[in-house]
C-alpha cells in the first residue's frame, strides 16, 4: 500500500492520515496497520497519568523538549476528553505543549477517548504502531486524566509516570484512587506549593510498603513550568526501561499488557454489538418496563437480559 510505504519513509502527513482512518474505524486503516506490524516495537513507550490540573501536559512538553535535545525522535499521543458537539478531541492539552510543537522531529497527535474506559482511546494502540513504523524511538502517551484508576493507560506503555500535586488529599483518598499503585515513577508536580516535601515522604512510605517488585519506585519533586526535576524524571524513565530490558521483562510485560488491553476492548465491542442488536427489541424493552413497574427486581432483570443475548450460556 502506498500509505504504508510513505510512513516507512518518514512521511508524517501519511501517518496523520492513517491515524484518522483508524479513529474512524476504516478497513483500509486496519489493513495498513497489519502491514506496519513488523516495523513496530522499537520505541520506549512512556505513559503519563494523573488527575486533571496536575500539570501532565506541561510536564510532557518539558519531557519532550529535553528528550529531543538528547537526539530522540519523539511522538506524543494526547488523549483528550471528547467534545459533546463534535465527538472529537477538545485539544486543551495540546495548547499547553507549545514548545514541543515547534521542534522538528516531534509529532503530536490529539485524539478523543470517545467513551472508552481507562483514560485512553480505542485508536491509541494503532497510533503507537504507526508512530513506531514512522521511526519514532520515544513515545509520550497522556491519558485523559479522569482522576480514577486508569488501568488501560498502564497496558499501552512500558514506563508509567503518575503525576500528583502536593494537595492530593489524605492517605485514604490516595489509596481509594488506586493511581499510586499503577506508576513505575511518581512525580509530585507543582512542588513550589506548600507541603510538597511532606507529600513526597508520605507517598514514598506508601510505595515502599506495597512495592513487591525488583524496581524501587522513585518519588520525584517537579515544577514543570520552571523545568525543575525534569532531568531526574528522564533519568529514572531511562533507568526503568533499561531495567526491563536487562532483566528480560520487556517483551513478556508487553505481551501480558496487550492481552489485558485486548480483553478490555473486546468487552466494549461485545457490549456495543449487543446494544445495537437488542436495545430496541420488544423482549428487551419489556424487561425495562417490568423493572420500572417493580414487577421484577434489578438482579433478575439483568439475568433475563443476559439470557436473551447469550441464550446458550
Amino acid at each position: 500500500m502506498e500509505i504504508v510505504e510513505k510512513i516507512l519513509n518518514g512521511n508524517e502527513a501519511s501517518a496523520a492520515k492513517l491515524i484518522s482512518l483508524i479513529e474512524e474505524g476504516k478497513d483500509e486503516g486496519y489493513k495498513a496497520i497489519s502491514l506496519l506490524l513488523p516495523y513496530t516495537g522499537g520505541a520506549h513507550r512512556i505513559g503519563i497519568t494523573g488527575a486533571p490540573g496536575s500539570g501532565k501536559s506541561t510536564l510532557i512538553d518539558k519531557l519532550a523538549t529535553n528528550f529531543s535535545k538528547r537526539g530522540k525522535k519523539i511522538g506524543i499521543i494526547a488523549i483528550d476528553p471528547t467534545s459533546t458537539k463534535t465527538d472529537g478531541a477538545l485539544l486543551g492539552d495540546r495548547l499547553r505543549m507549545r514548545d514541543a510543537e515547534n521542534i522538528e522531529g516531534i509529532f503530536i497527535r490529539s485524539m478523543a477517548h470517545r467513551g472508552y474506559p481507562g483514560g485512553i482511546a480505542k485508536a491509541t494502540i494503532g497510533t503507537i504502531y504507526i508512530l513506531e513504523a514512522l521511526g519514532k524511538d520515544l513515545l509520550l502517551i497522556e491519558s485523559v486524566g479522569i482522576g480514577q484508576t486508569e488501568i488501560n493507560i498502564s497496558t499501552v506503555c512500558d514506563t508509567l509516570i503518575t503525576v500528583f500535586t502536593p494537595d492530593y488529599g489524605d492517605e485514604i483518598q490516595l489509596m481509594k484512587a488506586g493511581m499510586i499503585e499503577l506508576g513505575d515513577i511518581i512525580a509530585i508536580n507543582k512542588s513550589d506549593m506548600p507541603g510538597a516535601s511532606n507529600a513526597q515522604q508520605d507517598i514514598k512510605g506508601h510505595v515502599n510498603t506495597n512495592n513487591n517488585t525488583t524496581w524501587d519506585i522513585p518519588v520525584i519533586l517537579t515544577q514543570a513550568q520552571k523545568g525543575d526535576g525534569i532531568e531526574m524524571l528522564i533519568e529514572k524513565a531511562e533507568s526503568h526501561f533499561k531495567h526491563l530490558k536487562e532483566n528480560n521483562l520487556l517483551e513478556k510485560l508487553r505481551s501480558e499488557k496487550l492481552k489485558k488491553l485486548m480483553l478490555s476492548f473486546l468487552k466494549e465491542e461485545i457490549w456495543a454489538h449487543a446494544m445495537n442488536k437488542w436495545a430496541k427489541k420488544s423482549e428487551f424493552l419489556n424487561i425495562f418496563e417490568m423493572v420500572a413497574k417493580k414487577e421484577i427486581d434489578f438482579y433478575k432483570a439483568v439475568s433475563e437480559a443476559s439470557n436473551l443475548i447469550f441464550p446458550d450460556c
